[in-house]
């Protein structure tokens, strides 16, 4: 039991949500089979401003107690994307805080099409008991077919901090954009995707577990920062326990179709689909009536 007499948790999820209907009955299987498998969870799931039936199967789910339903509409008021998901991780670490709940591990989680092929709950167990050795402060996912999150990703010897910046600068024509792709970007994800443990002082990928007193040390907030939520959270977790990460390769997920490897033609398609659908998002945007 906790202070306040709440019941423990093995494992508190954390998860924000927009445009992710699809999937999240896939998050909802999984809490039910650790459930199932008789693990005590709770989770956390952040909504902000989706369009496509996303908010009503949280509500849902928040009715029949599977998730506790966390405000984070205040996200949309932040226009710089990083900010936005910092802002929106920290209010959901400040949720779990407030519950009073005590859990074992925090799983922080994306819901979208990265859980589209959820873990087991062998695999997730199995992961969150590397959190036991000596100096590991974080376990994250792998995926196959290959890796795809540099975003997050820092050991000794990488760090794609920039690499927003120069996407951005490559982004003036397909052509352009696809060989940065195939000169930068694939060549390290091939490069990360291993059937074996990789040591780092980052890593996310879709799925990241801690220990939850570890966990509380963290902030995803820092001043000016214009990088990866993760990767600002882990570096001060890795600066406070002298500590390091593990890409757990027996903690698998699917890659993320739009993260997928692909020739120039699939490539165009998939860019041109994103842009008729960003155009249309905004239009919609546009449309909505302003709430007093």
């Amino acid at each position: 039991m906790s202070a306040d007499g709440a019941p423990a948790r093995d494992f508190a999820f954390l998860a924000l949500a927009r445009d992710c209907a699809g999937t999240v009955p896939r998050f909802l299987d999984l809490l039910g089979a650790l459930r199932r498998s008789g693990l005590s969870v709770a989770a956390f799931v952040g909504e902000n401003g989706s369009r496509d039936g996303t908010d009503a199967l949280l509500r849902s789910a928040a009715a029949h107690g599977e998730i506790v339903l966390v405000p984070t509409a205040f996200m949309a008021e932040e226009p710089a994307r990083l900010r936005r998901m910092a802002l929106g991780r920290e209010r959901l670490k400040t949720e779990l805080e407030a519950s009073g709940i005590e859990a074992r591990f925090v799983c922080v989680i994306d819901i979208d099409n990265a859980i589209a092929r959820p873990p087991t709950v062998p695999a997730l167990l199995a992961a969150a008991a590397k959190l036991d050795r000596n100096g590991v402060f974080g376990v994250s996912a792998t995926s196959r077919p290959h890796y795809y999150d540099l975003l997050a990703f820092q050991d000794e010897h990488r760090s794609f901090e920039t690499l927003l910046d120069d996407l951005a600068k490559n982004r003036r024509d397909i052509v352009s954009y696809y060989r940065f792709f195939r000169s930068r970007i694939y060549p390290q994800q091939r490069a990360l995707t291993a059937d074996r443990e990789i040591a780092c002082a980052s890593a996310f990928n879709g799925l990241c577990l801690y220990r939850a007193e570890i966990y509380r040390l963290g902030s995803y907030l820092e001043a000016g920062a214009d990088i990866c939520e993760h990767l600002v959270f882990n570096r001060r977790l890795a600066a406070l326990t002298g500590g390091t990460m593990l890409v757990d390769p027996g903690l698998v997920l699917l890659t993320p179709g739009d993260h997928a490897e692909r020739g120039f033609l699939p490539f165009a398609w998939q860019r041109l689909r994103k842009l008729i659908a960003l155009m249309r998002h905004r239009r919609m945007d546009r449309r909505r009536p302003l709430v007093s």
